[in-house]
């Protein structure tokens, strides 16, 4: 049996990434899958709160960690395509070749995953950005449950130095609930 190609995977889960956020099944015959995925610019998921921290997979594990990085030249972890319009997108990491995924209930855990493999089916990879507040950033909100939203903070007011979890935006401070998707350079 041979293995498929790199290429024809990543063709596959774009095709999934574009089919979960909503593209036409017909768009999708007609578009091949790597100039649409190199037209998507890469961004950085930067925190509204902790300046200079970004949402970046993890090399080893398949977690989402929070990391303090350089925008001029940023890790290739910590680098995101948004695929899909933003009120329903995927969050690919072309690095780790997956997706951020949402696991489920208050403080669920993030992970990074094949496309079209989460338990919670496509709505747990899909993601929303909330209304842009007076600080001006938004609300990183899982489309499967939108009071869920994607959580800066540890319990002390730090940033994070565990695997990203959500929360309920009414459980504490909103600040650190927030995030802006950057073009780095």
């Amino acid at each position: 049996m041979t293995r498929p190609t790199q290429a024809s995977r990543t063709r596959r889960r774009l095709r999934t990434l574009l089919a979960a956020a909503g593209v036409a099944a017909t768009a999708l015959t007609v578009l091949p899958a790597a100039p649409a995925q190199a037209s998507t610019p890469k961004v950085m998921i930067m925190s509204g709160t902790f300046a200079g921290y970004a949402l970046c997979a993890s090399p080893g594990d398949n977690w989402v960690w929070l990391k303090q990085v350089n925008t001029a030249a940023p890790d290739a972890f910590c680098l995101w395509k948004e695929i899909g319009p933003g009120g329903q997108f995927t969050l690919y990491n072309p690095a780790k070749d997956a997706v951020m995924a949402y696991t489920g209930g208050n403080e669920g855990v993030l992970v990074m995953e094949d496309s079209g493999t989460s338990p919670l089916g496509a709505n747990g990879e899909l993601w929303s950005w909330g209304g842009q507040e007076s600080w001006g950033a938004s609300a990183l909100q899982s489309f499967w449950d939108s009071g869920q939203n994607v959580d800066a903070k540890d319990g002390f007011d730090n940033p994070r130095t565990d695997p990203v979890h959500t929360r309920g935006w009414r459980h504490g401070f909103q600040r650190e609930l927030t995030w802006n998707a950057v073009v780095p350079g």
